[in-house]
């Protein structure tokens, strides 16, 4: 039976977090507000293995109906085995890895399922928790409040807007709506914002604009991030149609980090295969080169083969490019990890690129570009190309990984 938090169980919110993709990190302002939604992350794990066996905690929890006492127990079992020296108390850390986790989880998961009912429920009201021993003012003021489901107010006010805050949104018909003895929804607050000093432990402090009310990190709608808000079919199609659907957040490049513009082209002995005829005889060419699934760990990225799915992705034109792949994955030349927006939906996404130049004549240089998909990091595409604009188009986010 799915995990109870708060009032129902839902699949939902198991498959928000199953999506995310381990990140190691050395502190929680490293990557910042809906980033989250799509990284799996705890501050201070630096090291894959810890945030493996972490994920495989929390998401019994998450499924099974795991307390925290529950979880205390695997935090104990894995701090021993690994001898990781974490910040805080024991019983706090423990709880804000529990309680963070599991609420965004199912907040996350509402998110997804009134999104599927806005034609007949197309209200939210804001609910305060009972349950919270010292509530903030803020978030008292806003109970009860009723906004259209689309109303900007949600983008930085859907909570949980900070560290424990055990504040909900519920769905309302217009009937419901009348009931509460009015006609039409309210209107939203005016947000008022304050600076905060954030990542003061870190290596790159800075001050954020935070709205009154909403914990430094928080101002994000959690479901929004990691789903997307729905949007009408031809403003999706006029945003598919641009070349900034997706725009970095972390728009640094290889500039910025100090990496030569000219990629070196490397020349291999390795044989190119024949061309594939079908997706099932490209999977046997991808099973033979790797010998089966295998996983590469580059940085902080972990990059997972499945034959069968990378079948499934390439164009069948890329085939003869196979043998190339575990060279590529072995000795890339740079990694990049990028987190991009959607910029009609809202939409989160984690990308990882690698970057290798071969030369395969006339200047074409081969890249491989993979992203996450179901919380591991996934080979999709062989691009041989040889426009320069684009290749270093790829070259942008956090370097993770450079060849010397």
């Amino acid at each position: 039976m799915p995990a109870k938090y708060g009032s129902l169980a839902f699949q939902e919110a198991i498959d928000f977090f199953r999506d995310k993709v381990r990140l190691p990190t050395e502190t929680w302002t490293d990557i910042w507000q809906g980033m989250h939604a799509r990284a799996f992350t705890i501050a201070g794990a630096t090291r894959d293995d810890i945030l493996l066996d972490f994920q495989k905690a929390l998401d019994k929890s998450i499924a099974q109906g795991g307390s925290l006492k529950d979880f205390r127990n695997d935090f104990d079992t894995i701090v021993d085995k690994f001898g990781w020296g974490y910040n805080g108390g024991r019983d706090w850390r423990s709880r804000v890895i529990y309680d963070t986790n599991m609420r965004t989880a199912y907040q996350a998961g509402r998110y997804q399922q009134m999104q599927q009912v806005t034609k007949t429920r197309p209200f939210w009201i804001y609910k305060h928790s009972d349950a919270v021993e010292h509530p903030r003012p803020e978030h008292l003021a806003w109970d009860g409040l009723v906004l259209n489901h689309d109303d900007p107010f949600w983008d930085t006010h859907y909570p949980p807007n900070g560290w424990g805050c055990r504040c909900s949104v519920r769905t309302l018909s217009q009937r419901d709506l009348n009931k509460l003895g009015k006609t039409v929804p309210d209107s939203a607050p005016s947000i008022n914002s304050r600076d905060v000093l954030v990542g003061q432990r870190g290596p790159s402090p800075r001050t954020v604009s935070v709205p009154q009310g909403i914990d430094a990190g928080w101002a994000y709608n959690v479901g929004e991030a990691a789903w997307g808000r729905n949007v009408a079919d031809e403003v999706r199609r006029q945003w598919q149609n641009t070349k900034s659907t997706w725009v970095p957040l972390n728009p640094a490049g290889w500039a910025e980090a100090g990496r030569p513009e000219q990629i070196p082209l490397q020349k291999t002995n390795i044989k190119l295969s024949e061309k594939a005829s079908s997706k099932e005889e490209m999977q046997r060419l991808i099973e033979k080169a790797l010998g089966g699934k295998k996983s590469y760990q580059l940085g902080k990225a972990t990059i997972l083969i499945d034959p069968e799915r990378l079948a499934s992705h390439v164009d069948i034109d890329r085939s003869k490019y196979i043998n190339l792949l575990d060279d590529t994955l072995t000795n890339p030349y740079e990694v990049w990890l990028s987190f991009e927006r959607h910029q009609a939906t809202g939409k989160y996404a984690l990308r990882s690129r690698i970057i290798k130049g071969y030369d395969l004549g006339k200047g074409r240089v081969l890249l491989i570009v993979a992203n996450s998909i179901k919380g591991e990091l996934e080979g999709w595409t062989f691009l041989p190309t040889s426009d320069k604009k684009y290749i270093q188009r790829q070259r942008v986010g956090e370097l993770i990984y450079a060849e010397d």
